[in-house]
Formats: structure tokens, sequence, C-alpha cells
């Protein structure tokens, strides 16, 4: 696959996965590493585990993203870097959607021919 195609099938599952519910959201869990790190907002986490455990947390039972665009670069070691755009809802506790936009480093799973695993994330929500 090239690496477009590869940024569209991650972004095709990992949104819909993300906004069906906390019980799906822990599903994300085999996207990730022990070396794999995430920031949301100022808050930086690594691990599969504190991944998942900042995803879930209390405030975000209820999402539901817009993507509006998905660009894709080709990164060292077959990688790929994923930055995606959009809008989304909180547990309807805004009355309108928020804007965000969130980065995703794609690392080849070693062994596992096709397979991705997020290296790294940041999550940004743009205010203002």
């Amino acid at each position: 696959m090239s690496f477009p195609e590869i940024a569209r099938a991650f972004v095709s599952h990992y949104y819909p996965t993300f906004d069906s519910g906390l019980s799906a959201r822990n599903n994300l869990a085999s996207l990730y590493r022990p070396e794999s790190m995430l920031t949301w907002e100022s808050n930086q986490v690594q691990g599969t585990q504190n991944i998942i455990a900042q995803l879930t947390k209390p405030g975000l039972e209820k999402v539901k993203h817009a993507v509006t665009t998905t660009d894709a670069q080709p990164s060292p070691g077959n990688g790929v870097v994923v930055v995606v755009t959009g809008s989304m809802v909180i547990d309807e506790a805004y009355d309108k959607p928020l804007t965000f936009t969130e980065t995703f480093h794609l690392q080849p799973i070693p062994g596992q021919p096709g397979g991705f695993f997020v290296y790294n994330q940041i999550f940004k929500l743009i205010l203002g």
C-alpha cells in the first residue's frame, strides 16, 4: 500500500472505533506499543495502558469526530506521518463542535508485513 492508502485505512479505522464508545475505544490498544507516546493537549503519556487511560478518561464518554482533511507523508524506516483536521462533539457538552488537529506517526510492526502501530500521537484543540 502507498503511504496515502495507509493513512486513509488508519483514519477510517481509528475514528469510528474511538466514536463507538468507551468499550470499543479500549480496542484501540492494539494500535499502540510500550514505546508509543501520546500528547493530549499538554498531557504527555507513554505506553499502551497510559494512552488508553487518557483516551477513556471521564469527560470523553461520548465523542463524535467529523474528519475534514487527512494528509500523509512517508517517514524514515518506512513509517508514515498522518495529519488529520476536523471537528468533534464531546459528550454533547458544547453548543457547537470543537475544531481539532491530530498527528500520528505510524511505524511498521516488526515481523508483521503491512502492519503499523502508533509511535507518536499529538492531539490539539484549535480554540479561538
